[in-house]
């Protein structure tokens, strides 16, 4: 069960308040605001759904009206939105959505609020399972409803089929850390042979545990000297090195942990690098030596884009680089959660670096420009998972079937990788039609495209993608 209190969009205090960047209002398109809002304040947070438009319209979390929530973790670092899941042509997942729950986290819910044909889109929270229904949260006040009121998601939104699989279209998945700060540390005495060390990036995070899952204390400004509450040999075996933490002193006299990967041992200098594994061998040219900007020239034709070319989204904002190397030399800038990017390398070379600590990635940015980032901060953008199949021997005779391996596999036009050519994202397992002759031979090639229809469109999916 999810506990908050009920907000409304069409309350009289907000309800003409433009929404973003727009002249439509919180109380005409508000739904996912205010579900937001909602969400917000029973993870711990105070705010009502203008605090939140504001604050977001502020941090770059709308287009015109349109609400971005990949940025609320950088307004509410508590919170943490993960996807968005659509189950518009497929059942909702209800059994993933039931497990949520049980665990206290927020769902958000994309439902049809009028009979016209097509969907008309509303969302609303959960609050818990009802038998076969959801009790919700209706970020839209009917007239009767209250705080005492409880309204089922298939009572109120039954115009396809009634039963909560298929009215629900799309599934917003978030976790939440407690706001509630953990009892503050017992103080660790300084060491009689100080040892200091610097901050090597502005927002490095003091946290209660050494994890980025840590509580976050604050965050410090670059070149904040910090004292170190280990040995020194100690300390100085971890500087630079990923993964490890440092327990530090700031100079307040607060305690914590300090990511070694971004601070110095010299004040105003980058992070002390330690070797970082090379991505592997590409077919993509290297990096042409020289000084001066680490950005590529703008006179250098791009690099080709591989056959197949696999595209991702950060997990989280960061670091494009001229080079594998965490250093202040080689940052070109600071990488979105919702910029898309695009390897410059084999899919079969792609693939196995997904998520895998201490593996970089050589990608192209929105403005083609060329770079590396940390393999172990990005996802998918078709898919949350590369599962590949073994390559099918062709048949004859017959319409060959096949199966999508990952959830949101696009589906497009043309087999290139670009925001034109998207048709739609469709689930796991999700069934299409081969229309190519002896196309049967590409299925689960990590560099092949494989033209498909279903009942509704024709197009190409990545065929590494694809199973029988």
């Amino acid at each position: 069960m999810f506990v908050t209190k009920n907000l409304y969009q069409n309350d009289d205090t907000w309800k003409s308040t433009p929404l973003g960047h727009s002249k439509e209002t919180i109380g005409g398109w508000g739904c996912l605001l205010t579900s937001v809002t909602m969400m917000l304040n029973g993870i711990g947070y105070n705010e009502t759904p203008v605090t939140v438009n504001e604050k977001m319209k502020n941090a770059g979390g709308f287009q015109g009206a349109f609400f971005i929530p990949s940025v609320l973790p950088y307004v509410w670092p508590n919170c943490a939105y993960r996807d968005m899941q659509p189950c518009e042509t497929t059942p909702a997942p209800i059994s993933q959505i039931d497990a949520a729950m049980a665990q206290g986290k927020p769902v958000i819910l994309q439902v049809d609020w009028n009979k016209q044909a097509g969907i008309q889109t509303h969302f609303v929270l959960v609050k818990e399972r009802k038998g076969e229904d959801y009790s919700i949260y209706d970020p839209y006040k009917y007239s009767g409803d209250g705080p005492d009121k409880e309204v089922l998601l298939t009572t109120r939104y039954k115009y396809n089929g009634a039963k909560i699989a298929s009215e629900i279209s799309a599934v917003l998945w978030f976790d939440s850390i407690s706001v509630t700060p953990p009892e503050p540390p017992k103080k660790v005495p300084v060491p009689a042979e100080k040892f200091v060390i610097y901050a090597a990036e502005d927002d490095l995070a003091l946290r209660s545990e050494p994890s980025v899952t840590g509580y976050l204390w604050k965050r410090m400004l670059a070149s904040t000297e910090l004292i170190c509450l280990e040995p020194k040999t100690q300390v100085k075996s971890k500087i630079g090195v990923q993964g490890q933490w440092i327990q530090v002193q700031d100079p307040a006299g607060d305690q914590g942990y300090v990511a070694a990967w971004f601070v110095s041992e010299q004040k105003g200098k980058p992070a002390s690098s330690s070797p970082v594994p090379a991505p592997a061998p590409s077919s993509v040219p290297a990096p042409k030596p020289g000084g001066g900007s680490p950005s590529p020239s703008p006179a250098a034709a791009p690099a080709p884009v591989p056959p197949g070319a696999l595209a991702f989204y950060p997990t989280e904002e960061l670091s494009f680089r001229s080079k594998p190397v965490i250093s202040a030399e080689t940052l070109i800038r600071r990488v979105p959660t919702t910029e898309q990017l695009i390897s410059l390398e084999p899919a079969n070379q792609t693939i196995p670096k997904i998520g895998v600590q201490n593996q970089w990635l050589r990608v192209s940015d929105k403005d083609k420009k060329e770079g590396y980032v940390a393999a172990w901060y990005l996802k998918y953008a078709g898919g949350s998972t590369a599962q590949t199949a073994g390559t099918s021997a062709p048949t004859t005779g017959g319409a060959v079937k096949v199966r999508t391996t990952a959830e949101a596999v696009s589906l497009r036009k043309e087999p290139i990788v670009s925001d034109a050519s998207l048709i739609k994202r469709v689930p796991i397992d999700y069934e299409f039609t081969i229309v190519e002759a002896g196309g049967e031979a590409k299925i689960g090639a990590n560099n092949q495209w494989l033209k498909v229809k279903d009942a509704t469109h024709e197009g190409y999916v990545a065929a590494w993608f694809l199973k029988r």
